[in-house]
């Protein structure tokens, strides 16, 4: 055998030594993040060269924010859409009219059956309106084509650029023409809150973030000019940033500058979906010294960017504020007062329209609220989510 011939090492060592370098290369392309794409080749880019001329209106940063896209939210998300498919899935069915007879025998219906009637009706037509978009996730498709991104009204928000240190988010304008204003034009006043109201319907609302540390006072001022009764709080105070804008304990009592607030008694929630609930004698301490009731309801633990787990963590809200007449304006307070806020103003619109037997258009109603409030229900999910609250209450109302 020839020597050279036995020194000479083996062609498969080197194809064994070749595939082992490209299975560590390739554990090492793995480890390593991959690069981003270029912006041109972002769906952005690409919507822009098919329409040149067309105007792309940007995202809210609310609804941009890490949280809304994350696997648990879009997994809760698919979630609700199915809630909402269920309800088109057995809708209500027409209520039949019940009649009673008179003296004479012949069927009658009295006003209070009427009333019902009406309102039964309100309610089918509510569900038709719903089933004829067909189904869940085409109402999801409905919401991001139609009402996400519709042109928000040309209005100044001049006050809200000029007390920027009395907003909690600087992207979540103040609308001028809508937001709350002290009454006395010689005081120059300002608060992150508008009115909201909508067509045939007599209540109104005032949305409105959580007070800063150095807003307490104007928020209790709006309270005592516009007279209000009712408030919903839906954050929780755990954090000096999200500050206790009243007395939580009963026979305390904190001022508010020329306001006292006496909280009289506190009555904790009755089930998981319940809420706590505060009633404080005010007295605004001025040369008219009236003393009235406010009721506090409130519901710390709807997380931001999330829905309750059960829609009845609204229709309790709803039916407390069913019960709790008041002429003047219901304040719905959040973080920013444009998602949780809007989902429960929505949902009660909708609700108090339907029980007085007028017609409900959601998209009107939707549309009605953009356009008093900047970047109102700027998540899909409260979207859905109070379609299948609102189905929900046309069952019990039923």
């Amino acid at each position: 055998m020839d020597k050279n011939n036995d020194n000479k090492i083996p062609d498969d060592i080197f194809e064994e030594a070749d595939t082992k370098k490209k299975l560590v290369m390739g554990r090492i392309r793995k480890a390593q993040p991959e690069p981003k794409e270029p912006l041109a080749k972002t769906p952005v880019r690409k919507a822009s060269k098919k329409k040149k001329n067309a105007a792309v209106v940007p995202p809210s940063p609310i609804a941009r924010s890490p949280a809304a896209f994350s696997p648990v939210a879009k997994k809760i998300q698919e979630e609700k859409v199915n809630d909402v498919l269920k309800h088109l899935k057995s809708p209500v069915p027409r209520p039949e009219e019940k009649k009673s007879k008179d003296k004479k025998g012949k069927k009658t219906i009295t006003e209070t059956e009427e009333e019902e009637l009406t309102a039964d009706r309100m309610g089918y037509k509510f569900i038709e309106h719903i089933g004829f978009i067909e189904t869940g996730p085409s109402l999801n498709t409905y919401y991001l084509t139609h009402l996400l991104n519709m042109a928000q009204p040309m209005e100044t928000h001049d006050a809200f650029t000029r007390n920027t240190f009395k907003n909690r988010n600087p992207d979540v304008f103040c609308i001028d023409k809508t937001r709350v204003k002290l009454m006395d034009p010689n005081i120059e006043y300002y608060i992150h809150a508008n009115h909201i109201k909508f067509d045939r319907l007599t209540r109104t609302y005032i949305a409105t973030q959580h007070p800063l540390p150095g807003t307490l006072n104007d928020f209790w001022a709006m309270i005592a000019d516009q007279k209000v009764e009712l408030i919903v709080s839906l954050t929780n105070s755990k954090t000096a940033s999200f500050p206790i804008y009243y007395p939580n304990k009963p026979s305390t009592f904190r001022n508010f500058g020329q306001f006292f607030v006496y909280c009289n008694s506190v009555i904790p929630p009755k089930t998981k979906y319940g809420f706590t609930e505060y009633k404080f004698d005010f007295v605004a301490q001025s040369e008219k010294e009236e003393k009235r009731t406010i009721r506090l309801y409130h519901y710390p633990h709807w997380v931001k960017n999330t829905v309750p787990a059960s829609t009845k963590v609204v229709l309790e809200i709803v039916k407390k504020l069913r019960k709790k007449r008041s002429n003047a304006p219901v304040v719905v307070q959040c973080e920013t007062g444009v998602n949780q806020s809007a989902e429960v103003i929505y949902v009660d619109a909708m609700c108090s329209m339907l029980d007085s037997g007028v017609e409900a258009n959601f998209d009107s109603l939707f549309r009605q609220m953009r356009q008093q409030k900047s970047q109102v229900m700027t998540q899909r999910l409260h979207f859905l989510h109070s379609i299948a609250t609102v189905l929900d209450f046309i069952k019990v109302l039923s």
